[in-house]
């Protein structure tokens, strides 16, 4: 016991000094107008305590790579340059960001994996591709360096392990969540269905009668037809189109293999006869005009413009955008504008049409050629959510003595004061954005259930301070009715076990078999194939990939057999 003692205290001095020492010899050169964000907090952060990872040292460096830190790449520079100085003087690493464009970020970070350059953690898109570069050696498991991690082991959540887990080693840490339910939904423009006279549609049907009025009967009143009934970004945005038929893209609106919920059965929508009927219905709505015709082209934040600036009268997207895009038109075209979620429509299926998970996002990995990589898994487990601080440091910024502070947070007690939300000289108040290195945990909630942590603002208007206790918590209450109103049936949970095939055969092909899919639905609804003749090119892409197996090793998972068989509809086909 006294031998543990001594090890203990001589590691607690090695951390101090080597804190010190850091802190003293990598202090960069700073001016006053690029890093303004910072200096308010040097005297208050020189006393902060660490949690430090059992018996595992400090990385020297520790390369992170994410997505939106301060918003998009070339947004927010002074924060970004202030924010990384902080955290590597204060934690005594040499943190590297690396943040490529939203618009292009999938195919940066997959390039840069294929050519060695990505080293530490990196955040995905998907639980999937983590599974694919697991099997290919491009990423570590992280479980077999964490048994002794107190973080690992007592904070981050079991269903998080769970979920980013293949053959039994975790491949990846979540990004993180509140606890909240993560679900799309279609945001539409209640206000144009007041000014055309239609209810908000449950049904396919409807769906399309209020996207022709959108697009036809002037709803914005301008007297000018330069609307849109609704808004895509390829398959993407209109996940719940294809689910009234019956043939669901899986979570991330590719069609390949997916598990029917109401069968309980691994199948490919792209086969079943119900996908020529949903891509006639959008070939229908392509040719008359009701969707924006550069869709399979258009970036995703120009078709978000198309709704925040008042085009387009829905889309489908993730269910927070409801309050987004209600926000962003209302100060585009008045306070008249307002939105309405539609959960789910029915058409062929009734129940279990759309999915819906607890919120954790997708995952960070770890780099299979990271120098140190248990120190840096440890260590970046611990400061993202070993303590309330230090997890507040990563989502909201530089911590502030207190909250006169003009950016990052200041945690007073069990109140969060968010002080990147600031007023100009008229009483505007605006955000100079957050890192959002994690995205969440339910033990450090803001503002939600039983955790305790509240929400706060010093922002300069008082009135705008008070008023956003009261605006979190009635867009929190406005999420979950929606929520409620359509899990009556219509919603189904979707566990990680159940969000994509983990068969090498069908890791291995993601890309060109999602590919394929997309191209059956463009070649029909855009340049008007017959369904024949594009499932035919459909198969001739997926059959090199021996589909059966997928289809049968999902299915002898669940101890039955497929239904489908790719020889007998390769067959009827020629």
């Amino acid at each position: 016991m006294n031998k543990m003692k001594l090890l203990s205290l001589v590691l607690c001095l090695v951390l101090v000094c080597s804190f010190i020492f850091t802190a003293c010899d990598n202090k960069p050169t700073e001016t006053a107008t690029e890093t303004p964000s910072e200096t308010a907090t040097e005297t208050a952060t020189e006393t902060a305590t660490e949690t430090a990872p059992a018996v595992v040292e400090k990385p020297t460096e520790m390369d992170i790579t994410c997505l939106y830190f301060y918003g998009d790449a070339t947004e927010n520079a002074a924060q970004k340059f202030a924010f990384k100085n902080y955290i590597t003087r204060h934690y005594g690493i040499t943190f590297n960001l690396n943040t490529p464009a939203r618009d292009t970020y999938i195919e940066t970070i997959n390039l840069q994996a294929v050519s060695g350059d990505l080293t530490g953690m990196v955040r995905l898109f998907s639980g999937t591709d983590g599974i694919k570069w697991y099997q290919e050696g491009i990423v570590l498991a992280i479980d077999e360096f964490l048994a002794d991690n107190e973080t690992w082991v007592n904070i981050v959540p079991e269903h998080w392990k769970e979920t980013f887990s293949y053959d039994g080693a975790v491949y990846g840490l979540a990004y993180g969540g509140d606890g909240t339910p993560s679900w799309f939904s279609r945001t539409m423009r209640g206000d144009w269905l007041d000014a055309v006279g239609m209810s908000k549609p449950s049904t396919i049907e409807e769906f399309y009668e209020v996207s022709k009025a959108f697009t036809y009967n002037d709803p914005d009143r301008n007297g000018q037809n330069d609307t849109w009934g609704f808004a895509s970004r390829n398959i993407w945005l209109m996940q719940d189109i294809f689910k009234a038929y019956g043939c669901t893209p899986n979570w991330e609106a590719d069609l390949v293999p997916v598990w029917n919920p109401r069968d309980d059965i691994w199948e490919d929508s792209v086969i079943k006869p119900v996908m020529a009927d949903a891509c006639l219905f959008l070939r229908k709505c392509y040719s008359e005009g009701l969707v924006h015709p550069e869709l399979f082209s258009m970036s995703s934040t120009n078709v978000r413009n198309l709704i925040s600036n008042g085009l387009a009268g829905s889309c489908f997207y993730w269910d927070t955008w409801l309050i987004s895009w209600e926000t962003a038109v209302k100060n585009t075209v008045g306070t008249s504008a307002y939105m309405v979620a539609i959960g789910a429509l029915t058409g062929n299926v009734t129940q279990k049409i759309n999915p819906w998970k607890t919120e954790i996002g997708a995952p960070y990995v770890l780099m299979a050629n990271t120098p140190q990589p248990k120190e840096v898994i440890n260590w970046f487990i611990t400061l993202c959510y070993g303590t309330a601080e230090d997890f507040f440091t990563f989502r909201y910024g530089v911590p502030q003595a207190d909250k006169t502070g003009k950016t990052g947070y200041y945690l007073d007690g069990m109140n969060v004061y968010q002080l990147h939300y600031q007023a100009d000289n008229e009483g505007k108040v605006t955000s100079s954005g957050t890192p959002v290195i994690v995205g969440g945990h339910p033990g450090y909630a803001l503002d939600i259930g039983e955790y305790g942590y509240k929400s706060a603002y010093n922002s300069g208007n008082p009135t705008w301070d008070s008023d956003q206790v009261a605006i979190n918590a009635a867009n929190l209450a406005r999420r979950y009715e929606v929520f409620n109103e359509y899990n009556d049936g219509r919603l189904y949970i979707l566990t990680g076990d159940y969000e994509q095939p983990t068969n090498p055969e069908y890791t291995t092909v993601i890309s060109e078999w999602a590919g394929a899919g997309m191209k059956y639905v463009s070649s029909v609804m855009v340049d008007g194939v017959e369904p024949k003749v594009a499932l035919r090119a459909y198969l001739e892409t997926v059959m090199a990939f021996n589909p059966q197996v997928t289809l049968d090793f999902m299915n002898a998972k669940l101890g039955k057999a497929s239904a489908q068989n790719y020889s007998e509809v390769w067959n009827s086909v020629n």
